[in-house]
């Protein structure tokens, strides 16, 4: 299971002048072997990215790095003006996180794998008040009562989508997340995805192999031989 505690960040209060996040000479090697150097990219609030790669390029443990969840050799990440401390294990406020396996508990219901981040954080005293609008998005209220083990995989992903977003985060980070799914399954939560971003004006990195998601993205990079690039029409 994926902990659901929050990482700590430097406090340095963010200026308008600054972006959303700002990426700054990342480098990252197993051993004697290099993954990537020297990335380096901003983002802009409500701006969606998708990083593409081969399989082993380094897209996936890129995006754990922006997320604060791997430890890099060197380089920043700057989310809403501070910096952000890597390789605690441990989710960072106002980042959304989908992942390509759905992480939800199956002994939980639907309902109450949505609520469990608010239980913990809140103790059961608030409720998401933008609850029933995701419901309504993402078509969820049906399945409410069920056991995530009854669903199909784009219920499950679309179930995870909706924890994810449900704290309104200013970034969602989503990490192959139509990879499980059939083409059309894949197409429809790709579609919500970036339906429910667009909604609530958050931010999007989407990490992914597929060509025809990537361009549906405001900007795409690929990363090659340890670099990442901006790519053009």
């Amino acid at each position: 299971m994926i902990p659901q505690t929050e990482a700590t960040t430097e406090e340095r209060e963010p200026t308008d002048a600054e972006s959303l996040l700002a990426v700054e000479n990342l480098s990252k090697s197993f051993g004697t072997q290099l993954l990537w150097r020297n990335v380096s990219f901003t983002l802009n609030e409500g701006e969606s990215l998708s990083i593409c790669g081969a399989s082993g390029s380094g897209k996936s443990t890129l995006l754990l790095a922006i997320g604060g969840l791997e430890m890099v050799q060197s380089g920043t990440v700057i989310f809403n003006g501070r910096p952000v401390v890597g390789g605690r294990q441990a989710f960072i406020e106002g980042i959304g996180y989908v992942f390509q396996h759905y992480h939800l508990i199956e002994e939980l219901t639907v309902r109450e794998n949505l609520l469990l981040p608010f239980s913990i954080r809140f103790g059961g005293r608030q409720m998401p008040d933008i609850l029933d609008e995701v419901l309504d998005l993402l078509g969820l209220k049906e399945l409410l009562d069920r056991l995530p083990t009854t669903l199909s995989g784009g219920e499950q992903q679309r179930a995870a989508l909706a924890r994810a977003v449900l704290a309104k985060p200013k970034l969602l980070l989503a990490d192959e997340p139509t990879g499980s799914l059939d083409e059309a399954t894949g197409t429809r939560v790709m579609e919500l995805l970036l339906r429910v971003c667009q909604r609530f004006c958050m931010s999007l990195i989407l990490v992914t192999h597929s060509a025809m998601f990537a361009a549906q993205t405001d900007r795409r990079m690929l990363l090659k031989d340890g670099f990442l690039r901006e790519q053009t029409a």
